[in-house]
């Protein structure tokens, strides 16, 4: 039951004499840890079936950055055929203007939703994270950055750049059902 549905019955239940209006303050509890972090886990795995989707599932493993800071953004790239390419450099262009258009336009919405729930937690909201995918075994690997972490001021073009460079090496090597998380940059 949502937020709103339990506090508008517990009102009701106060108004009806059958709880005491100090059972008010347990109902405005709004999210706790557990539920940000389900909530993270939830959207993580939207974000990647997305991001597979977009493609028609033509990919073998699949990459997201996810940018939570002041301009939210995703930073995808794929391996495909056993090249690793960014989004733009996929042939068809159709699935470029599928991500261009639907997918890449909901990261402020998705990076605003997450962080609002850690924060309405108590919790350190996330400066970026970098999920992972591989087709073949449907295993995916999530790495968060905390906007208290060390590394939270990292650019998103050296994150980029520097995750791209080590995937670029580390896929020649990793079959493609390794069922098996890559490594992070920074790790």
């Amino acid at each position: 039951m949502g937020f709103f549905q339990r506090m508008f019955k517990k009102v009701e239940d106060v108004n009806r004499g059958e709880a005491g209006a100090a059972e008010l303050e347990s109902e405005m509890v709004l999210i706790t840890e557990e539920d940000a972090y389900d909530f993270w886990i939830q959207m993580a795995q939207n974000i990647l079936v997305n991001a597979v989707n977009a493609t028609g599932s033509t990919v073998d493993r699949a990459f997201v950055i996810l940018d939570f800071r002041t301009e939210p953004s995703f930073e995808l790239f794929y391996q495909q055929n056993g090249s690793l390419l960014m989004w733009e450099q996929l042939e068809d262009m159709t699935i470029i203007e599928k991500i261009r258009t639907q997918l890449l336009p909901q990261a402020p919405d998705a990076a605003n939703a997450i962080n609002e729930n850690f924060i309405a937690a108590g919790h350190v909201p996330i400066a970026y994270a970098e999920l992972q995918f591989e087709w073949a075994t449907k295993a995916w690997f999530s790495h968060i950055i905390w906007a208290d972490g060390e590394h939270a001021d990292i650019s998103r073009d050296e994150l980029l750049q520097n995750w791209f460079a080590r995937m670029e090496k580390e896929t020649e090597n990793v079959p493609l059902d390794s069922d098996h998380k890559l490594s992070w940059y920074p790790e």
